[in-house]
């Protein structure tokens, strides 16, 4: 059986799922530091960066997932698979670490509006750093395992 285009976005969503299940961990691990650290301090409410760190999850998500139609479906369908059979892993995360860049700037687009700059001269991308990294986290995992499944598919065939 080919690499249909359908076979082919089929992978890619469950790459992205797997992007977002390593975000999901990313930040339930900094949330568990981060009540570590306040039960050490005895500072603060330790049991509400749990419950914060869900609702974050459950809004990045749908970001991630627009960001995952406007970049991820692209680049699975048009990206030839026996291209990509060769290259190294290095080269893998590395085009999958920048993918999550112009993602999550068209992302941002998207929920602005088009417009770069805001009404009071301020960047929408001002205060964006902790998005950049979960973005790349996301794109970087997720692009790993859609190649790591085309090259699986493509030894098979």
């Amino acid at each position: 059986m080919g690499l249909t285009p359908s076979r082919r976005l089929a992978y890619a969503f469950v790459a992205f799922l797997a992007g977002d299940a390593a975000m999901l961990l990313y930040m339930l691990l900094n949330a568990f530091i981060a009540r570590s650290q306040t039960l050490a301090a005895h500072a603060g409410d330790p049991y509400g960066h749990l419950p914060v760190a869900i609702q974050a999850f459950s809004l990045y998500a749908v970001a991630s997932l627009v960001g995952w139609v406007i970049v991820g479906i692209p680049v699975a369908l048009l990206l030839p698979a026996h291209f990509v059979k060769r290259w190294s892993w290095f080269t893998v995360i590395a085009l999958g670490a920048f993918l999550g860049i112009p993602a999550l700037v068209l992302v941002l687009l998207v929920i602005d509006g088009g417009r770069l700059v805001l009404d009071g001269g301020r960047s929408v991308l001002a205060g964006t750093a902790p998005l950049f990294i979960l973005s790349i986290l996301v794109s970087t995992v997720s692009f790993v395992i859609y190649i790591a499944l085309l090259r699986k598919q493509l030894r098979d065939n």
